[in-house]
């Protein structure tokens, strides 16, 4: 759902954050890159810090014909084969959502400094880091949609 990053230490240079707005991304894909990317579960996982995270999900992600969820993270892809041409039409989809991601038109960059904290929707808003030399430390947390979800209802009730 929401992912906040609070930064501790900056005493580099570069490492700015960088995001992009999925939802506003997918609008300038080709209909057909969009419908590959909807429809392919692409296996994911993160091995690390104690956790061994699996998850299989399409890219994009929608629920009634409405943008839910945006899911890319091609560090995390686990191996998986499809057969041709199917493999290659997703590498294709891929490769033009990956490109449009690394647009500087569609990034917005925030460089951090010590006390400084970033919330952003996680569903919606792709992000990374520029390269740094020097320290830098980030602490990050998450809140689970459900919880900001029946956060959102119960305060509309209570309004």
């Amino acid at each position: 759902g929401l992912l906040g990053l609070h930064c501790h230490v900056y005493e580099a240079i570069g490492g700015e954050n960088v995001f992009v707005d999925a939802h506003a991304l997918t609008e300038r894909l080709d209909p057909t890159t969009r419908s590959i990317l909807q429809a392919v579960e692409i296996p994911g996982q993160y091995i690390g810090d104690g956790a061994h995270l699996m998850a299989r999900r399409p890219v994009l992600r929608c629920e009634r014909d409405r943008l839910v969820q945006v899911s890319y993270n091609h560090h995390d892809r686990a191996p998986f084969v499809l057969p041709e041409p199917a493999m290659s039409e997703l590498f294709a989809a891929l490769h033009e959502f990956d490109a449009l991601a690394n647009d500087p038109d569609l990034q917005f960059e925030l460089e951090l400094r010590p006390g400084d904290m970033v919330i952003f929707d996680n569903w919606r808003v792709l992000h990374g880091r520029r390269a740094f030399r020097g320290e830098r430390l980030l602490a990050g947390g998450y809140i689970n949609r459900e919880d900001v979800e029946s956060t959102t209802r119960r305060l509309a009730v209570d309004a």
